[in-house]
């Protein structure tokens, strides 16, 4: 089982900032982010640019050019054709996520269940709005956990996930992609014979670091999509 954090991870940019930036609003953004936690905040510029006369038109406009390095979908690809299950668990939206993955033609490999992020819906007047997961997600109260922001624990997320795919089977390897400080916690959690690929220069790399002590999966560096798909291709034997 693979799983993607997807800002600068699955994707080579934050969704988030991307979308702000392209539309004009960063400068208001940047006066609001120490005010409000991240999801809120989007919440919080989704309505903003709604006010000022963006449409969902505009805001899907930008999702369709987010970057998405092609080694990274020839890495999915090649990952699923071996018979791979693949999960996403980020700190983004629902509604960005879905949109980038249908730009590059990858939500087959991504059903509506395997995707694990902040809800996000158009309200009737037009303008998107942005939930945090376990406020959402009745199955899944407040965490309480001091490595993750409040809105969502990846850890408790992951372990979620093999609860449900071990169910009356037998525990699968599991290989984890990301980058931020929130990928810390369900790197945590894995155990020897998994495997985390962190990215160099940022977060989750230098947390590894400090905490390698009680880290008991193998801890892969990467800096490019190639990277990744290297490391995959070595670790699943196909070829890159």
């Amino acid at each position: 089982m693979i799983v993607l954090d997807f800002d600068w991870t699955l994707l080579d940019c934050n969704s988030d900032t991307w979308v702000v930036e392209k539309l004009g609003a960063s400068a208001l953004m940047n006066s609001l982010h120490h005010t409000l936690p991240w999801t809120q905040l989007m919440d919080r510029m989704m309505k903003e640019l709604h006010d000022a006369g963006r449409s969902m038109e505009d805001i899907d406009q930008c999702l369709q050019h987010a970057p998405i390095h092609p080694a990274m979908v020839s890495a999915i690809k090649s990952a699923a054709a071996i018979g791979c299950e693949l999960q996403i668990v980020s700190d983004a939206n629902s509604y960005f996520i879905n949109k980038i993955l249908h730009s590059y033609d990858l939500h087959h490999y991504f059903p509506d269940k395997n995707i694990h992020t902040n809800p996000a819906f158009v309200a009737e007047n037009g303008a998107l709005h942005v939930l945090p997961f376990h406020a959402a997600d009745e199955q899944l109260p407040p965490h309480g956990c001091n490595l993750c922001p409040p809105n969502m624990c990846k850890g408790l997320i992951l372990n979620s996930i093999q609860g449900k795919a071990t169910s009356g089977s037998t525990r699968r390897e599991v290989i984890y992609i990301g980058d931020g400080g929130g990928d810390l916690c369900p790197s945590l959690q894995l155990q020897k014979g998994d495997h985390v690929l962190a990215r160099k220069g940022f977060p989750l790399l230098k947390r590894l670091q400090e905490n390698q002590n009680v880290v008991k999966a193998t801890v892969h560096v990467w800096s490019s999509a190639s990277d990744v798909e290297a490391i995959l291709s070595d670790l699943l034997q196909f070829e890159s």
